[in-house]
């Protein structure tokens, strides 16, 4: 089992590798936009993190370990002209998960302008693009788990459109049933072009632990994690993420995270309350230049 572990380590490293060598100016970065509420307040430490449907958009591998069907339908406020929603679906078979996503995000009334400066736009346009994503994983072993995902992308900017494809590779391991490893390739795919240029997808490393008390009790816990990501756009810098997670009676849950490296945030802080079937999440993430607070709302349902 260790040997397996090792080389889909060794797997992932061997084709992020190239792709980070040949990386230039990228584009398409609403696919680093995160479709949970619970990870945004931890601070998007989740390469490691199974149990709900968002993790597998850090790490396909960790829907290995999901147990129920879920849905989770969130909705970021941003800015007064930006909206963005996002829909999750996960269920499984056996020892068989699979799901999917859809993405949309809108960025209305941007101005325009041209090389001449003005006083008053030339007029207003607005941005949208959209992502469909489907995901399965296969809990090889009671601790091993390995899963991929599959994703197209569309952006529409003004009067010019681009279209990508990218994929996801990941692996979760238990080294105990307190400790868990992940790792994760993101966004190796095609390069979409506007008009005469084209661009590199987001693409990241990550690599991911978590510690959770407690294990296999009804009754909550504390969850630490941490998450190295090795980024491919801009300045090729390297990020670290980590968070926490206090969980009582599976009532109610607060998360506090901290990101280091980013340009624009940091610190994040949320919660979540259960109901029954039915769980509701909220995740407050600012910036560090008081432009582009986000609030994040997410209601997930277990059947």
């Amino acid at each position: 089992m260790r040997n397996s572990v090792c080389l889909s380590i060794i797997l992932l490293f061997a084709i992020y590798t190239p792709a980070l060598a040949q990386s230039g100016e990228s584009s398409f970065e609403f696919l680093l936009i995160g479709p949970g509420s619970r990870a945004a307040a931890m601070g998007e430490a989740s390469t490691a993190i199974s149990g709900d449907v968002g993790a597998p958009y850090f790490n396909p591998a960790s829907a290995g370990f999901l147990d129920d069907t879920e849905f989770s339908f969130m909705h970021i406020s941003y800015l007064t002209d930006v909206t963005l929603d996002h829909f999750s679906l996960v269920t499984h078979s056996n020892k068989f998960r699979y799901g999917m996503g859809l993405y949309y995000g809108k960025v209305a009334n941007i101005q325009r302008r041209d090389l001449v400066p003005t006083e008053e736009p030339l007029g207003t346009f607005d941005e949208h693009n959209f992502t469909a994503s489907f995901f399965w994983a296969i809990q090889a072993t009671d601790r091993f788990a390995f899963g991929n995902a599959i994703k197209w992308a569309y952006e529409k900017l003004d009067i010019s459109s681009a279209s990508a494809v990218g994929l996801d590779l990941g692996a979760f391991y238990k080294i105990k049933p307190q400790i868990y490893l992940g790792a994760s390739v993101r966004n190796i795919g095609t390069k979409p072009k506007f008009e005469t240029s084209s661009f590199d997808l987001p693409r990241e490393l990550r690599l991911g632990i978590s510690y959770k008390t407690f294990p296999g009790t009804t009754t909550g816990g504390l969850i630490l994690a941490a998450d190295y990501v090795a980024a491919n756009w801009g300045n090729k810098s390297s990020k670290l993420n980590i968070g926490s997670e206090y969980t009582y009676q599976n009532l109610f849950a607060i998360r506090m995270g901290y990101d280091f490296g980013y340009d624009s945030r940091n610190f994040s802080i949320g919660g979540g309350l259960a109901y029954k079937s039915y769980f509701f999440d909220y995740a407050f993430v600012p910036s560090k230049h008081n432009l582009s607070d986000t609030h994040r709302f997410t209601l997930r349902i277990k059947t």
